[in-house]
């Protein structure tokens, strides 16, 4: 039900010190992705999956690679060697925009929302390539807070 014009929204929010260290997790999310770094994988839970839930082919704004799901840091790493190191040649850059996160189910659990545009470097000049929207869970560990679970869907949708 929405509340009746004129009305204030109230949003949920999460303290402000795990709000700082989400935003700081998930930034070094495209940096390290676009730079093919292996620490990326530290960004995520033993358990964390990744999911690319559609792709359009290239010639209509997607990457042309299968909708799929990986499970698992060993994975991720391997995802990111085929995908950023030897198909894009780290020419491919993440811009992420419009990030917010919001409380979970539990003090250790968030969600977080973003858009990305994703430009393409490798055959001279930038392009827009792609454009996505992530959804995130992060999840509170020993260590802070990781990504325990992503999923990009990529526009325009085919779903």
């Amino acid at each position: 039900m929405r509340p009746p014009p004129g009305t204030l929204m109230r949003f949920p929010h999460l303290p402000v010190e795990d709000e700082l260290e989400i935003r700081s997790v998930f930034a070094r999310y495209g940096h390290l992705a676009d730079a093919g770094d292996p620490d990326f994988v530290q960004l995520f839970t033993e358990d964390a999956s990744w999911t690319r839930a559609n792709s359009p082919p290239a010639s209509q704004g997607g990457s042309g690679l299968p909708p799929e799901t990986i499970r698992g840091r060993d994975k991720l790493l391997a995802l990111m060697d085929e995908v950023m190191r030897k198909k894009f040649r780290q020419r491919m850059h993440h811009q992420m925009t419009d990030f917010y996160a919001v409380p979970g189910a539990s003090a250790d659990d968030a969600m977080g929302h973003a858009r990305a545009l994703i430009t393409d470097w490798r055959d001279g000049p930038g392009k827009i390539a792609m454009f996505g929207k992530y959804d995130l869970r992060f999840r509170r560990t020993d260590i802070g807070w990781r990504i325990s679970d992503v999923t990009v869907r990529v526009l325009p949708s085919q779903e």
